[in-house]
């Protein structure tokens, strides 16, 4: 399951589309309404200008909150793969759950990117001192002061040390 990655990206001009298309169509729909008189504009006291703009604007950001919260469930969806968790879940969780609190719990529970083992390409835990498939190194430790470090720092980034020095 960690091998598991969607490798497409979030479709930002099919979104873009869907927003231009769908804010045309609500505002096509106000104007023919202002225009023929029905609905909304249905009394003569009710077709002033004002109130059409009004109707237009306030349709404009509610097509940009749909489409962005559309394209953070895209984000959702492709961030999980990339981190080794369960897409669809997450996706699910962040749709179902009031209030826009399923975006949130998932930026806060959420794990670390994997890293790519060069050797292997196999996905493990970045924390990981030595790829779990083939073993081979992927940081290691400074003998000073135990932070992880990459494998090629010249310096440790907790102390200072040298480490080329102290392998030899």
């Amino acid at each position: 399951m960690l091998n598991k990655q969607v490798s497409q990206d979030v479709p930002i001009k099919v979104l873009l589309a869907i927003y231009v298309v769908a804010l045309c169509l609500a505002w096509s729909f106000f104007i023919l309404s202002f225009s023929e008189g029905v609905l909304v504009f249905a009394s003569p006291h009710d077709r002033y200008l004002p109130i059409l703009l009004l109707l237009l604007f306030v349709s404009a950001l509610g097509m940009l909150f749909l489409v962005a919260i559309i394209g953070a469930w895209f984000y959702i969806y492709r961030d999980a793969g990339r981190r080794g968790m369960n897409q669809l879940l997450w996706v699910l969780i962040a749709i179902f759950t009031p209030n826009l609190l399923g975006i949130i719990i998932y930026l806060v529970l959420r794990k670390p990117i994997l890293a790519e083992c060069p050797t292997c390409h196999a996905r493990f835990e970045s924390q990981l001192l030595y790829c779990p498939h083939c073993g081979r190194q992927s940081k290691r430790k400074c003998p000073v002061c135990n932070a992880i470090v990459e494998r090629d720092y010249q310096f440790c980034s907790g102390c200072g040390t040298n480490l080329s020095a102290t392998a030899q």
